[in-house]
């Protein structure tokens, strides 16, 4: 066993997220600016004529148009314009609309949503914000030195534990309440080791817990730490195994390492406004040497166990000068557990158990599949479950399920926030760590695993299949949900606008999970700017419109056509026409 600890801090952005009466987000990295391609004009084609009811829809190729008929008494519509590629890539594709005959947004009946953009909070320090991605950015810089060492490690795992049960440790016997443990707490992957001293302070069904001996004062007591390996057992352990596969057994004991260490704490800077909760290291999961007794070496930093390492209490700081109450740190670590406890699951499990030929998952999937681990937690200590279209008077009529969304779900409000403010160059499939892209992925996997699940299914399903595949990535999520999966995406960008506020919407263009536009109207904002719906729109006239969007991203106009009279909209892009990935979607609002 060891650990892992670091000089440098993570280069990140905080998150500009702020829940009034709650205190959970997490930090993502900058989103670059898209590079755009450019787009000849593309003259559309003979328009299409079409009469919509409120809540019906009509599609608009590239190249194509269509001709709205506004009726006796006009209308309200908006127009989503998707690119439905699924490479994952950032450049943007550019798009025209051409408008004739339309009124500005609003002129009918306005919809009860807002496009004001929400203020801007980067944390605090008194209140810092959870910082995530330090975990996704410190595997995958250990990816290129793990994965040419995966075919020894699989041959060491299967050697020994093939009878018994158990893998390669350093240990022979099950670690005792007393034991002092050596545990690596460097920040590379294999190559440096930097040894900590811990001692075995609780032992569960499930889960070993042991303490830094260089720990602040002043921290957690006996009782806390037996509290911590209970609710790990009968909580975070039978929630993620039952929902994402059990992890492949490490160590003698078979157990799950539990490590409070003052060396996480040591990786947030003094006066930093977010804050390392913990992580999970996948170089813990591969053999020092190939095989026991054996002198060829595969990862000499491991610790060789399933392990977490977790922030400790500090109450004076004394690390970094960074106070870390006893009642902080307790508050936090139940969902750092969940969120990293898939993680563990999906490495072992792709590495040792199915064997996958990619055996790390792309980034943003693995990220979105912890986030929706936080998202399953808030459902159980909420005692409620999915497809319930949770909204604030349900929420705050339950103090249970109020206190389990401000400790579980209120991260995935702010980082799907994110997205929502920037939906042209963010996106669920976008190769980086942002907080947009969290926000979009962990959003897309909660709406496609209940689309999927209308037909009979379970939630549980759905999240194994993913974390049981031996694809990555967008191959995934095609096994799992589809090869219709562009559709799916610009289905779900429609979602974000008509969910829960256009009556008589397509199935496929709600969220029966979550009502983010009641959610948001109170969360966030201030006495100046009122919390809204931050969903970024635009007003359509005559004069049209031009845009980007990238791969899996998704621009929102808003326009009215009047009374007795019809409008025409085309969308030209790519000089492919029909070809271009860009699909643009009208919806009647009303």
């Amino acid at each position: 066993m060891r650990l892992l600890r670091t000089a440098l801090a993570p280069s990140v952005l905080v998150a500009s997220w702020f829940l009034a009466a709650c205190g959970s987000s997490d930090v993502g990295t900058t989103t670059p600016t898209s590079p755009v391609v450019p787009v000849p004009p593309v003259t559309p084609s003979t328009p299409t004529t079409v009469t919509l009811a409120p809540g019906a829809s009509a599609t608009v190729a590239t190249g194509g148009s269509v001709s709205l008929v506004g009726g006796s008494s006009g209308g309200e519509y908006v127009l989503v314009v998707a690119d439905t590629a699924v490479n994952g890539s950032s450049t943007a594709s550019s798009y025209q609309v051409t408008a004739a005959g339309v009124s500005g947004a609003g002129a009918v009946s306005a919809p009860s949503t807002s496009v004001m953009s929400l203020p801007q909070d980067g944390g605090s320090l008194s209140a810092p914000r959870l910082d995530f991605s330090f975990s996704a950015n410190l595997n995958a810089r250990a990816t290129p030195t793990l994965t040419p060492q995966v075919a020894a490690a699989r041959r060491a795992w299967s050697t020994v534990s093939a009878g018994s049960g158990a893998t390669f440790s350093r240990s022979s016997t099950p670690p005792q309440v007393g034991d002092l443990l050596a545990l690596n707490v460097s920040s590379k992957a294999c190559d440096s080791v930097t040894s900590r001293t811990a001692r075995v302070v609780a032992i569960g069904t499930q889960s070993i817990v042991v303490a830094d001996t260089l720990n602040p004062a002043g921290g957690f007591t006996a009782a806390d730490y037996q509290r911590f390996s209970t609710r790990f057992d009968t909580l975070v352990y039978p929630l993620d195994v039952a929902n994402f596969g059990a992890p492949a057994v490490f160590g003698s004991s078979g157990k799950i390492v539990l490590f409070f260490t003052s060396a996480v704490n040591a990786l947030t800077p003094k006066g930093s406004t977010s804050y390392v909760g913990g992580f999970f290291f996948s170089r813990d999961l591969f053999p020092v040497l190939a095989t026991p007794g054996d002198r060829q070496q595969v990862c000499a930093g491991s610790n060789e166990s399933n392990l977490f390492y977790l922030l400790t209490p500090d109450p004076t700081g004394t690390v970094n000068g960074n106070i870390r109450r006893t009642g902080f740190v307790d508050s936090v670590t139940t969902s750092v557990l969940a969120h990293e406890f898939q993680h563990l699951i999906n490495a072992s499990r792709r590495i040792f158990v199915n064997r996958a030929t990619s055996p790390f998952e792309t980034v943003w999937l693995n990220e979105g599949l912890s986030h929706v681990a936080e998202e399953l937690l808030f459902y159980r200590e909420g005692a409620s479950t999915p497809l319930q279209n949770l909204d604030v008077p349900a929420i705050r009529a339950s103090v249970q399920l109020r206190n389990a969304f401000n400790a579980d779900q209120a991260s995935n409000a702010g980082r799907y926030r994110e997205y929502l403010l920037a939906p042209s160059t963010s996106s669920p499939i976008r190769n980086d760590d942002s907080l947009s892209t969290r926000g979009a992925t962990w959003n897309f996997l909660r709406y496609a695993a209940d689309r999927k699940n209308r037909g009979g299914g379970t939630d549980a399903s759905v999240w194994q299949a993913l974390v049981n595949s031996t694809t990555s990535g967008v191959a995934n999520l095609r096994q799992v949900f589809g090869s219709n999966l562009g559709t799916m995406l610009s289905d779900w960008s429609v979602s974000q606008y008509a969910d829960d506020i256009v009556p008589g919407v397509s199935v496929d263009f709600t969220q029966p999970s979550w009502n983010w536009h009641n959610i948001y109207s109170v969360l966030g904002g201030s006495a100046s700017a009122p919390p809204t719906y931050p969903l970024k729109v635009t007003g359509l006239t005559t004069a049209g419109a031009s845009g980007s969007v990238i791969p899996g991203g998704s621009g929102f106009y808003r326009f009215s056509v009047a009374a007795n009279t019809t409008a025409v909209l085309g969308m030209t892009a790519e000089s492919g026409g029909a070809a271009s990935p860009l699909q643009g979607v009208i919806v009647r609002l009303r």
